[in-house]
């Protein structure tokens, strides 16, 4: 049984949170699969060139940094959530969008070095 009845702040709070979490998970699958999958090509096959070691540690890489971020997207949406009870949500939006966007800067110039 619900003990009190969500008011129109609660429900302003939960779409607030939602919309940045979208907005994260967003711009992980950018970061994820368009910068990087382009960064670390550019990394073992022209860099390093390993001959047909690259395609497997190419993909290892891959799947190692997908589950990363996923781990980083499950745990940044309970922290919003607790960021938005505090008022504090827009502070940690950037904690955790911060770091992804810092990611897509370095992934952008890997390729141009």
């Amino acid at each position: 049984m619900i003990d009190h009845q969500p008011t129109g702040q609660t429900w302003r709070r939960s779409a607030a949170v939602w919309g940045l979490w979208l907005l994260v998970l967003t711009l992980a699958f950018i970061v994820i699969y368009v910068i990087w999958l382009r960064a670390f090509f550019e990394i073992y096959y022209v860099w390093l060139s390993l001959g047909d070691a690259s395609r497997l540690i190419y993909e290892l890489t891959i799947i190692a940094l997908t589950i990363g971020v996923v781990a980083w997207i499950a745990i940044g949406e309970p922290y919003l959530a607790a960021g938005a009870r505090e008022r504090r949500l827009m502070r940690r939006f950037w904690y955790v969008a911060g770091p992804l966007l810092m990611a897509g800067a370095i992934g952008l110039i890997i390729p141009l070095i």
